[in-house]
């Protein structure tokens, strides 16, 4: 199942005042219909642009009657990844990072099956690796054991994290498959540039996304993770990125991550809680990239993929929004 994270972020109204729900949720591209659903209560799917047959796109929406705020600091709880029944560990990775900041990392669950997916790995959607990394790996010749495979990851997680911290997009390595590749900078820069939300609400912010570290303003605050999931009964190992800056009297953040190691390609996320008439806007969409989603029969793909991921995210907002009514 392909995971995802709900970001908590707080934008504000324009500086002409306070916008009424329809105006905010037209911006979404939210017809008539939906505009009443969102002022009824309800949770209304958003319908996001995909930027390719691999890239899988939602997005949802409603309207809280409590301040920006309120609402905020409730769905950070709701949206902790600590009740995320498949994440093994969240680690942070401080300044220019060292190979210390990977020292949990353990290939499980069914790490003697990992390790030798690992040893033995060859272009395709197995594993997520570049040509100079499956060459890496393949040195290690026959024999080698979990932990010496488990410290080579180490070295390459280590190295994808400091290429992205130096170049940004242009430094993230692509993934080796059949005769061709995955870039995943172009994607993350496609995701970027087919949102209009944060062309208009957070400009800044879009810059620091298809432009970082180049563009990085005074008041922007970063941090970086390395995540382990289950998925698929397999390990899955993850590279993010959080970047938040103010907007206002609010700020914005996104979610980023720019190395995932099998299952999907790269995923990047936006929410917000937008101050409106009587309350807030709360609106999240995200945009995650998957071969499993492209080819014959794309089309039921897409549709099956985007029912799972609505159906994590708004799970996750029902259970925020139970806890706002307390």
């Amino acid at each position: 199942m392909i995971r995802v994270l709900v970001l908590l972020v707080c934008l504000v109204a324009p500086a002409w005042g306070v916008p009424t729900v329809a105006e905010l949720a037209s911006v979404m591209g939210v017809d008539a219909d939906g505009i009443a659903r969102i002022q009824n209560g309800e949770i209304v799917s958003l319908d996001p642009s995909e930027t390719s047959d691999r890239e899988l796109a939602v997005g949802m929406m409603f309207f809280e009657k409590a301040a920006p705020s309120v609402v905020m600091q409730q769905f950070r709880r709701g949206g902790d990844l600590k009740a995320d029944p498949n994440l093994r560990g969240s680690y942070p990775i401080t300044g220019p990072g060292t190979v210390d900041d990977f020292a949990a990392l353990q290939l499980a669950p069914n790490g003697t099956d990992e390790a030798k997916r690992w040893a033995s790995a060859t272009p395709g959607e197995t594993l997520n690796l570049s040509t100079a990394e499956i060459a890496t790996l393949d040195a290690l010749g026959d024999g080698t054991s979990q932990a010496d495979v488990e410290a080579a990851i180490r070295r390459i997680l280590l190295a994808r994290f400091q290429a992205y911290r130096t170049s940004g997009l242009a430094g993230i390595a692509p993934y080796a498959r059949d005769g061709e590749s995955r870039d995943v900078g172009g994607a993350l820069r496609a995701s970027t540039t087919a949102s209009p939300v944060i062309a208009k609400f957070a400009p800044v912010l879009r810059e620091v996304l298809l432009d970082y570290p180049s563009q990085k303003p005074a008041d922007l605050e970063e941090s970086f993770f390395w995540l382990a999931y289950d998925l698929d009964d397999r390990p899955n190992l993850t590279l993010r990125h959080r970047m938040a800056m103010p907007a206002g009297d609010g700020f914005v953040v996104a979610d980023r991550e720019f190395y995932v190691s099998q299952g999907y390609n790269e995923m990047q996320a936006l929410a917000g809680f937008l101050p409106a008439e009587g309350g807030t806007v709360v609106f999240y969409v995200t945009r995650t990239s998957t071969d499993r989603a492209g080819g014959f029969g794309s089309s039921a793909k897409h549709a099956i993929g985007r029912k799972v991921m609505a159906r994590e995210i708004e799970a996750i907002f029902e259970r925020s929004r139970a806890g706002l009514a307390k």
